[in-house]
């Protein structure tokens, strides 16, 4: 199965998209992300009917999002997918000393005192 950066760089090939790090070429690509979360979140707001019918939409319009941000970082030369699995490593130092999760009082997780950055310069 192709990785979802092979994915990108094969749409872009098939529909000969050429990339530049160009302001007007990042435009483009931002305002499709754009669109794509406002389609999401439309889709999100749907999930009180909780009928698969909205289930599939939301998830489809997730997959969208996601779809294209991975054509931006393809624009841009970038391996998201790398990006990911270092930012994935980078989440789970943020535990305490004694191997548990912090959070916030709305339930996000906080960076505790072994928390690494990921270092993405050499993606870039």
């Amino acid at each position: 199965m192709k990785s979802n950066q092979e994915q990108a760089k094969e749409f872009r090939r098939l529909y000969r998209i050429k990339s530049s790090e160009s302001k007007p070429v990042r435009q483009y690509q931002c305002d499709l992300i754009t669109e794509e979360y406002q389609e999401f979140i439309e889709a999100e707001g749907m999930l009180f009917r909780d009928t698969d019918k909205y289930k599939e939409e939301c998830l489809k319009e997730l997959a969208d999002l996601v779809y294209v941000c991975y054509q931006y970082a393809a624009n841009m030369g970038w391996d998201l997918d790398r990006a990911l699995k270092l930012i994935h490593e980078s989440n789970l130092s943020k535990l305490d000393e004694d191997g548990n999760p912090i959070y916030r009082e709305d339930g996000k997780v906080l960076k505790g005192p072994n928390y690494k950055k990921p270092n993405l310069h050499s993606l870039i």
